[in-house]
């Protein structure tokens, strides 16, 4: 696609698709671009709860990204999808990842290009770069993984971009950090839980990056991504650029909760091992005593815990002309009366 295109405004008749419109991001999203002025409809399993799109007069497409006849249905008529829903897990099988990751992702391009929905922007991950621990821009490639989630979304982002290169479908492929704010039940509000009772484990003392973008800071670019005529065809880091530790970011969660910071701390190494042993041992209880509850520690938590999530953030804002609009303190405030509400 010609990065002559000419910038997108937002029309009565423009509808969006969202998959993963129930989760954190997507949700978020969602609330976006009605504001913004565009009808929205939400890709929802059939057993999601939809209270929060239909407060919202957003519409809801009972779907699965792995059963394409379903897909099709939801893609009709809409001309724009954000493809926000994944099977983020650290213990699942290699299987069941790339089911929805994967073959779900390449079902839902099959259905967009078969309803001629002209845009795609992905919601990839920072984890397709394997963790290197140091500074990286999106010309990094990985060389070897330790979990198959990264592997998947990888393999997910060739899905996108072959469909962008043979079905003539502008793509955009966005790899947000750690992502935080009000609604983050799983990562922040793990990490509250873990906060409050005293559970809280940092990985050589707190002192990797932890790679933060605030949720609207992401939505910004997934607008931006929408809009732009420079967009398609490229792959964005979303990341504030924050030089915050874990040890800084956990400390301050926890002043503004009221409670006592984190007190525990591993050495990474050691860690990385325990996790792989756990998830070894939790896969084998899942199949043998049908276990539900996720491992105390696993290698994706390390290395996310333990090595600088340090993202470089230039192309997206020299292509896309994007900022991130609320600030590391602005977001805390935020995200602390969120978690204390």
């Amino acid at each position: 696609m010609s990065d002559a295109a000419p910038p997108r405004t937002a029309s009565p008749g423009d509808v969006c698709l969202i998959s993963g419109a129930t989760g954190f991001i997507g949700g978020r999203l969602a609330q976006r671009l009605v504001a913004d002025g565009y009808r929205v409809r939400g890709l929802a399993r059939a057993s999601s709860d939809t209270s929060a799109l239909e407060a919202f007069e957003i519409e809801v497409a009972v779907g699965d990204l792995t059963d394409p006849s379903s897909l099709a249905a939801a893609a009709k008529g809409c001309r724009y999808l954000f493809h926000c829903g994944a099977l983020v897990s650290d213990w699942a099988t290699v299987e069941e990842i790339r089911r929805v990751n994967v073959e779900g992702t390449r079902n839902l391009l099959e259905a967009s290009v078969a309803a001629s929905v002209e845009r795609v922007v992905h919601f990839s991950t920072t984890d397709v770069y394997g963790h290197p621990g140091r500074r990286v821009d999106e010309t990094y490639v990985a060389q070897r993984f330790a979990n198959w989630y990264a592997e998947t979304k990888l393999a997910a982002e060739a899905e996108v971009r072959r469909a962008g290169e043979a079905d003539r479908l502008e793509a955009v492929i966005l790899r947000p950090a750690t992502v935080y704010g009000p609604g983050s039940k799983d990562v922040i509000g793990e990490i509250a839980r873990a906060l409050r009772n005293g559970s809280m484990l940092l990985l050589d003392r707190g002192r990797a990056i932890a790679g933060l973008c605030y949720v609207d800071n992401l939505i910004d670019a997934a607008v931006l991504a929408l809009r732009s005529g420079a967009a398609p065809g490229q792959a964005f880091n979303v990341s504030d650029g924050l030089d915050v530790s874990w040890r800084k970011f956990t400390d301050d969660l926890a002043a503004g909760l009221g409670c006592s910071p984190a007190r525990w701390s591993m050495p990474y190494a050691i860690a990385n091992a325990i996790g792989a042993s756990l998830e070894h041992g939790y896969r084998l209880l899942r199949r043998t005593a049908h276990l539900s509850t996720p491992p105390l520690l696993s290698r994706q938590a390390v290395q996310v815990l333990g090595k600088d999530q340090d993202f470089a953030n230039q192309k997206l804002r020299a292509t896309l002309g994007w900022e991130p609009r609320v600030d590391y303190e602005g977001g805390l405030e935020a995200t602390v009366a969120w978690l204390r509400g």
